[in-house]
């Protein structure tokens, strides 16, 4: 049976008014249902973002820790790097203080370090800038102390540790900087002195001198104290070197300052008397081996030369020319003079003395015919491994390079990372005999390379150090120090070796200053730590 069409019609509004009133509540309960998750996310929301903008005001302020407290650090630094960096020449001592200190230090204490400084130690720095607020505290503690005959060498670790703190702000941050601060004390080895000049200056001469004279000194891996030029009013550069003369002449029992004809004729080997010792090159020579060399006379040419595995030193003179040749690793030595050869299975002393003038020094090589000849090319004259010591009373004139073996220059600077040669060349400036004067200057000389380079650590006692010659670049590797400069607008630029201060055989038969005197050697950083 079909209903008709009002009566499906009929049932449907029915149904409708049936669900009217549950329709109008579950609309309720979703628009309740939607605005309760919009409510929770807006809330969530605005939660989140002051917790945003909590943790970006904590992070900015974390970050300000992190600059208070490293200012801390850099000011903890510059107050004692301008401490210790401020003398611009080494501090004389007398021979009582240099006890003092020297026991001081053994006694690890740090009496070497508050001269210096001229404070009480530790240090106590606090600065307060807007809302930043960072205090300093230096310690010092020593690290190592080296006892020699004439001087001591101390390195002290200085610990500069800052803390940081912020106006209304809780957390700290701290920070530490450790620096490692080298010191000797006694009559030092010039070596250890990059660049020293004995002459009294007004102080705008001294902070113009390197300018004026075209001096460039070199950057140095190891410390700051390479590029500092140090002055001395007093005299503290050798003009005898009884040490030296000592062994060459491998004698103890006197004087050699105070030398005799006589006595200088036994050490020779020459016959017993007064009369003056003649001209020529003597190897000093007994029973237990060999000993170095002593030159009477002036000196027309002497050449440094390599060949194979022996070292070459030749010396020409009017009365003829004199050969020494050794072998370090085979024990084994050739002296030619004018009148005979002489053979050793022994190796002389790395010692020259000559009483009197070098008129030209350079590198040189051997030709096929056995001459040797000075060159003007940067040919290696000095063997690895050979320590030589080049003392004259009188002036020496460089006349061409002296280079290592085992040494690179690039654009100017020598890299001696794995060489372990050295030359010292030091002039007195007083005759070894009668004390007389002498000009004892060390030249560059004119018709020398215009590029020319020496790795060598210099001392130039007499009358100083001279540039001759125009347009010219010199650079030395190694030191320098002299009683007077002059440069002839030409360009002196020097590279510390830092091998001095880490390599003691280099330093065995280098002159000395002759008072006590205390040095910074060397000035580095060595770790930073950011602590929370």
């Amino acid at each position: 049976m079909k209903f008709p069409s009002f009566q499906k019609i009929s049932l449907l509004l029915f149904f409708f008014e049936q669900n009217r009133g549950r329709a109008k509540g579950t609309s309720t309960l979703w628009a309740v249902f939607i605005f309760l998750i919009f409510s929770t996310l807006g809330l969530s929301m605005l939660h989140l973002t002051q917790i945003y903008i909590k943790l970006s005001s904590f992070k900015k302020n974390s970050l300000l820790l992190g600059y208070t407290s490293e200012n801390g650090i850099k000011q903890g630094f510059t107050q004692l790097f301008n401490m210790f960096m401020q003398n611009t020449s080494p501090i004389i001592l007398s021979e009582e203080k240099e006890i003092e200190l020297r026991q001081d230090a053994l006694n690890m204490g740090l009496k070497t370090l508050q001269m210096i400084s001229g404070q009480d130690l530790p240090l106590l720095y606090k600065e307060h800038w807007k809302q930043f607020n960072w205090e300093t505290l230096t310690t010092f503690y020593p690290e190592k102390i080296q006892d020699k005959n004439d001087y001591f060498n101390a390195i002290y670790l200085a610990n500069i540790y800052s803390e940081g703190k912020l106006d209304n702000f809780s957390p700290k941050r701290a920070s530490s900087l450790e620096v490692s601060i080298g010191i000797s004390v006694g009559k030092i080895p010039l070596p250890m002195l990059p660049v020293l000049l004995e002459k009294k200056l007004s102080l705008k001469e001294k902070e113009n001198f390197l300018e004026e004279n075209n001096i460039e000194l070199l950057p140095s891996s190891v410390s700051s104290t390479s590029t500092k030029m140090n002055f001395s009013e007093e005299k503290i550069l050798p003009k005898e070197a009884p040490e030296q003369l000592n062994k060459a002449l491998k004698t103890e029992i006197f004087y050699p300052q105070n030398l005799s004809p006589a006595q200088l004729r036994r050490a020779l080997g020459l016959e017993e008397g007064n009369d003056p010792i003649p001209q020529g090159v003597y190897l000093i020579k007994d029973d237990l081996g060999l000993g170095g060399l002593f030159v009477q006379g002036d000196v027309d040419e002497m050449i440094l030369a390599i060949q194979d595995s022996f070292q070459i030193i030749s010396f020409l003179k009017p009365e003829g020319a004199w050969i020494l040749k050794f072998n370090p690793y085979e024990q084994k030595t050739i002296f030619s003079t004018p009148a005979k050869i002489e053979s050793y299975d022994f190796n002389p002393r790395g010692i020259i003395v000559v009483n009197g003038e070098i008129k030209s020094l350079g590198g040189g090589v051997v030709e096929p015919t056995g001459e040797i000849t000075m060159v003007s090319d940067e040919t290696p004259c000095i063997l690895q491994g050979i320590n030589l010591t080049l003392i004259s009373s009188d002036k020496i004139t460089i006349s061409s390079h002296i280079i290592h073996q085992g040494i690179t220059w690039q654009e100017g600077v020598p890299y001696a990372k794995d060489s372990t040669s050295q030359l010292v060349i030091f002039t007195t400036g007083q005759d070894f005999l009668d004390e007389s004067l002498k000009e004892g200057k060390i030249i560059i000389g004119e018709d020398s390379p215009q590029d020319i380079k020496i790795q060598a650590s210099i001392t130039a006692a007499g009358n100083g150090f001279a540039i001759q010659g125009k347009g010219k670049t010199v650079h030395i590797s190694g030191s320098l120090h002299m009683s007077d400069y002059s440069s002839n607008n030409n360009e002196l630029k020097i590279s510390f070796d830092d091998r001095f201060l880490t390599d003691e055989s280099l330093l065995e038969n280098a002159p000395k200053t002759t008072k006590p005197v205390l040095s910074i050697l060397f000035f580095k950083t060595q770790e930073w730590k950011d602590m929370i």
